[in-house]
């Protein structure tokens, strides 16, 4: 026999096991870290590369990620020209996003802010005057296009997020009245032909029961997917009910809005709103939609008792100074008979919308935390079944309005 081609299997003792294991943890952690630092340097190199070939903004003297959101990165950048220290903000938008999405948001942000929005930041043009900047990257496999955008620095405090909704009324009334300068600065907002591959909220909904069942049939074993399955037919009970009368349509008005109005995407000063960010999910939808998903985003509790309970004073605060703003301006009307008939349907639309998005995030990328994102989707059941069993005691609040 030849022992050359043979290697013998040994068993190891405990303690030299014990001392292998804990090298090769050692060993992955510093890989994770590696991994880590390269991707930050590839990103300020990338980033540096971008503002100093295609815009003139001065001498780029830092860079630094800003955390928190979900979808896109964010940048924050320090420059210097002719003597004078400048802030930006810069984005680098997520794999997949399409030009026609990233157009509709900057021709929707200058318009904003031709008509009174001076609350939110506007893109910078580059030098070949466009407001974003496209760098296709090949990898070998595919070629993946990936979009930047330039925006002016914000003021004011990050002193909320989309969980940590815990607001004064004052900030409450000030957040809704910064939504509704927005709407009534985009109120006559012609898109152009462009728009968000995601369709309108009618048209979303029903295409939602079967992508939910496919993502209960995955093969996937832990708490989130059992909390999932578990709620599927009453999920798909509540879709069921969001019904529009076809008669009531032409009086839900149709315009740009944000598509993602929580306390995260606003910046306060003295419980006042001073900026509005994050119009990346901008589209053409029902601006009562628009309502609904903002209260279910600021109005409903996380608190841990009270998780998922909607609290109607909030809402009541947040419509009164809603319409009130809308009056004051003169221009887009307030919500109207058929907007306020329609609202219960359209905060489960709200609760809907976000279960599709913790959902989608969690089946593309299954390396996320699955109990990070059971607390989100406990957290939208729990107020999707409030709502439904509350609309009576909604009702009664809008007509207080």
């Amino acid at each position: 026999m030849d022992t050359s081609k043979m290697l013998r299997l040994e068993s190891l003792d405990s303690e030299l096991g014990f001392k292998l294991l804990a090298q090769s943890q050692e060993l992955s952690k510093t890989a994770v870290e590696l991994v880590e630092i390269l991707d930050r340097a590839s990103l300020c190199q990338q980033i540096k590369e971008v503002l100093n070939n295609n815009y003139n903004l001065g001498k780029i003297t830092e860079i630094y990620e800003i955390f928190g959101g979900y979808i896109n990165r964010s940048f924050g950048i320090y420059s210097e020209k002719e003597g004078e220290k400048l802030e930006f903000f810069v984005r680098k938008y997520s794999k997949g996003k399409q030009e026609k999405e990233v157009l509709l948001e900057h021709n929707m942000l200058i318009h904003a802010k031709k008509n009174g929005l001076d609350i939110a930041a506007a893109p910078i043009r580059a030098r070949n005057d466009k407001t974003y900047f496209k760098l296709t990257e090949d990898t070998g496999d595919e070629k993946l296009d990936w979009y930047f955008a330039v925006y002016e620095f914000l003021g004011g405090e990050d002193k909320y997020t989309w969980v940590e909704n815990e607001l004064t009324d004052e900030a409450y009334a000030s957040s809704a009245e910064a939504i509704a300068t927005f709407h009534n600065a985009v109120k006559d907002f012609d898109p152009n032909g462009m728009e968000r591959v995601e369709p309108g909220i009618l048209n979303l909904m029903p295409t939602l029961p079967k992508l939910f069942k496919e993502y209960t049939e995955m093969d996937v074993h832990n708490k989130f997917h059992s909390y999932f399955k578990n709620n599927l037919s009453r999920i798909i009970e509540i879709i069921d009910k969001l019904v529009i009368a076809e008669e009531d349509l032409v009086n839900l008005p149709v315009q740009a809005i944000q598509c993602d109005c929580h306390p995260g995407n606003m910046k306060y000063k003295d419980e006042k709103v001073v900026g509005i960010f994050d119009f990346d999910y901008a589209k053409m939808d029902l601006r009562i939609f628009e309502i609904g998903l903002a209260l279910v985003y600021f109005c409903a509790s996380w608190v841990e008792q009270l998780d998922g309970v909607l609290h109607l004073d909030r809402c009541k605060v947040f419509l009164e100074a809603y319409n009130k703003k809308l009056k004051e301006l003169g221009g887009l009307p307030p919500l109207n008979v058929t907007e306020k008939r329609y609202l219960p349907e359209m905060l489960n639309a709200g609760n809907i919308y976000l279960i599709l998005w913790c959902s989608k995030a969690y089946y593309n990328d299954l390396t996320l935390n699955p109990y990070e994102y059971f607390a989100y989707m406990e957290h939208q059941v729990t107020c999707m079944n409030w709502v439904d069993e509350h609309k009576e005691e909604i009702v009664e609040m809008i007509k207080g309005l």
